[in-house]
């Protein structure tokens, strides 16, 4: 029977978060190319004077928008996350890093940005239950 030490389930917990994260920047990334297809022929659809595809049109814009700026923010993330990476791909000072990302998420909130804040606080919350190892 093997004992596994908090600081490697916590190095496991870590890699899996970004491993997560990855995945959903990915995802979003090709949503977003779907939506800008979509928008590009509702618009070309508006030439024929139809307020219904302008409107279906704008709705699409907003939503590319929005994933565009989730985006954003969860790469700025997976930035600062892979910055308390060392050469060796092992996390160090964990404290650091989840007080940073609280940082960012606040100043989000604190700008008014609260969808970018409730981005950042889904994998604050995340990072924080994976560093929390007892």
């Amino acid at each position: 029977m093997s004992i596994v030490s908090k600081d490697f389930e916590i190095q496991e917990n870590l890699i899996v978060l970004i491993e997560d994260l990855e995945s959903t920047i990915y995802d979003l990334n090709h949503r977003l190319a779907g939506y800008g297809q979509l928008y590009n022929k509702a618009r070309n659809q508006t030439n024929d004077s139809s307020v219904a595809y302008e409107e279906i049109a704008d709705q699409i814009g907003e939503k590319h928008h929005i994933l565009y700026h989730k985006m954003k923010s969860l790469n700025h993330l997976l930035e600062i996350i892979n910055d308390y990476r060392d050469s060796n791909g092992i996390f160090q000072d964990h404290n650091d890093l989840i007080i940073q990302i609280q940082d960012i998420m606040l100043t989000h909130a604190e700008k008014e940005s609260y969808e970018e804040a409730a981005t950042i606080k889904k994998w604050y919350d995340r990072l924080h239950s994976a560093v929390d190892v007892k």
